[in-house]
């Protein structure tokens, strides 16, 4: 690597690096290089908390889908990240796994 080029806007100093080297230094620090998209993410998180909420109570999906008023493969598709929920719904399921609101895996 050559020395990098800097540019000043206002009182900071920036380096310049080709995107090679930008992403090699990512890597080396650590730091994903890939994008991922925050809405799937969340509910790729969400549903493993749902699930891990419901086998921490020692339930099955229909237990809890009786306890919940709602069908089977809706709680699948819940923990599957599927089915998007609401934080009302996430509430219910920790009150039905008889967890606290701030409970996390």
């Amino acid at each position: 690597m050559t020395d990098p080029q800097t540019i000043k806007l206002g009182k900071t100093e920036y380096v310049i690096v080709p995107r090679a080297d930008y992403a090699r230094l990512r890597i080396l620090a650590g730091v994903n290089t890939k994008a991922v998209d925050a809405a799937s993410y969340a509910r790729g998180s969400i549903a493993k908390t749902l699930r891990a909420a419901r086998e921490n109570a020692g339930l099955t999906q229909i237990e809890l889908a009786e306890k919940l008023g709602k069908s089977q493969p809706m709680i699948s598709g819940t923990e599957s990240g599927k089915i998007r929920v609401s934080e009302r719904y996430v509430a219910a399921v920790l009150r039905a796994c008889k967890l606290p609101k701030d409970w996390a895996q």
